[in-house]
């Protein structure tokens, strides 16, 4: 998948940013932190963390998501040839996303990042997938092109390319610019992924490069912005130091940072440009809205936005106003049948989550066999194809949709009644269909 937005990256030291396929200026190469040229050591890493991940390796992303919405999903991403570490990686990536979760927490009240979470025997914690590279460290250590073949890594590789989904990936694999800490990019309404290079930018918190470039994918800094950069440094801030968005970091902690400190230039505004807080991939705190699905019989209900996987009756929790499209899968053998409540018919149901608001799916067998017997001299057709009876016949019909069954008498006899799902001396009779059903008419002479 092609990213729509700009490669943006966070660059330790002097004022100089990269996009996908460039070096930064050599000054970034030289000021500031020394290049880090080997992988850190497994204890060197694990005292990066503050919490333990307690989660198990995984290929594929994990559903249902705990957390319903546009989630951040959170990528272990390393060269072919590189150590796998994620034992001690993955405490200081649930380290990280709890640590960017308090810092926004304080930034604003009200939104925090929707991390995939999945349980775990410690609890609910973040759902790493792991993903292998097919280039080697060697080759994906230059900066030119390692963006575009680490995106392609975990989309083709790992199979993470989900229009609704946003992706941290922490690139453990040697890097040969020492002071290019992260890049980001991606559409702002869509597909966008964050990498953080681990073996880079010694001294600067992976917390603050994944926040940052995290940002990037929901669409900062945004052209209009008042105090946006230019040149090659464009898509960041350049009139406070202290901007998370600030093109350079000289490794500050992710506490000393703010959140776009003027609320002008791309969070919180009250401008015509991209505003991020508004991104769908921000929990709102402030606003949500649970939707009950009620399920009847043998399937399941699903949603376009991970979150919503039901087998039987649940309860999910969305940002008000989410909109989502429900699609009812039934099981073998099986149809559904109609919705109820916020939804009818029997096709895909299209509602937005807003208070009060509940659908129900009824599924139920996919046809249902009628039955029906002749006495006397006639003939009982049904008005589409399937029945034309005398003296006994069967035929399976789609369930829950009606039946309309005529009885025709043979010359010299007449109707006279029915009798089991049909009653009466009307010659037609309605049979609902919503179980194995049979029916006999009987003929009488004149």
């Amino acid at each position: 998948m092609k990213l729509v937005a700009a490669v943006l990256a966070l660059v330790a030291t002097a004022c100089a940013g990269a996009a996908s396929g460039t070096t930064p200026p050599p000054a970034a190469l030289r000021a500031g932190t020394s290049a880090r040229t080997e992988a850190t050591s497994n204890s060197e890493v694990s005292k990066l963390a503050t919490s333990t991940w307690c989660g198990t390796a995984a290929s594929a992303d994990r559903a249902p998501n705990i957390v319903a919405g546009n989630p951040v999903h959170w990528v272990y991403l390393l060269p072919s040839d590189g150590p796998d570490r994620l034992s001690t990686m993955g405490s200081v990536m649930q380290s990280d996303a709890e640590q960017v979760d308090a810092w926004w927490h304080g930034q604003d009240s009200t939104r925090t990042p929707r991390n995939d979470l999945a349980p775990f025997s410690c609890g609910n914690q973040l759902d790493i997938t792991t993903v292998r590279a097919t280039g080697s460290g060697a080759q994906l250590a230059p900066l030119s092109g390692r963006f575009a073949a680490l995106v392609d890594a975990v989309e083709r590789t790992g199979g993470l390319a989900s229009p609704t989904t946003k992706y941290i990936a922490y690139y453990d694999g040697p890097s040969a610019d020492a002071n290019t800490c992260g890049q980001g990019g991606g559409d702002p309404a869509g597909f966008g992924i964050a990498i953080v290079y681990v073996q880079a930018c010694a001294g600067v918190g992976s917390d603050e490069v994944s926040a940052h470039e995290l940002l990037h994918t929901f669409g900062a800094v945004p052209d209009g912005a008042p105090h946006g950069c230019t040149g090659a440094t464009a898509g960041h801030t350049c009139d406070n130091p202290n901007d998370l968005m600030y093109p350079s970091t000289a490794g500050q902690p992710l506490s000393a940072k703010i959140l776009d400190p003027g609320r002008d230039d791309y969070y919180g505004h009250s401008g015509n440009w991209i505003d991020t807080q508004d991104s769908p991939w921000l929990v709102r705190l402030d606003a949500q809205t649970p939707l009950a699905v009620s399920i009847s019989g043998p399937g399941s209900v699903s949603a376009d936005v991970p979150g919503l996987l039901c087998s039987t009756s649940c309860t999910t929790t969305w940002n008000t106003g989410q909109r989502l499209a429900l699609a009812a899968t039934p099981r073998a053998g099986a149809r559904l049948v109609r919705w109820t409540g916020a939804c009818t018919g029997d096709a895909q149901c299209a509602l937005s989550v807003t208070s009060g608001k509940s659908v129900a799916a009824l599924f139920g067998p996919a046809t249902f066999r009628l039955t029906v017997a002749v006495a006397g001299k006639g003939v009982v057709r049904t008005g589409t194809a399937g029945i034309a009876c005398r003296p006994k016949c069967s035929a399976s019909f789609r369930s829950f949709t009606p039946v309309r069954l005529a009885a025709t008498p043979t010359q010299g006899w007449r109707f006279r009644s029915w009798s089991g799902a049909c009653s009466g001396s009307r010659a037609t009779c309605t049979v609902p269909m919503k179980a194995a059903t049979s029916a006999r008419a009987r003929f009488v002479r004149q």
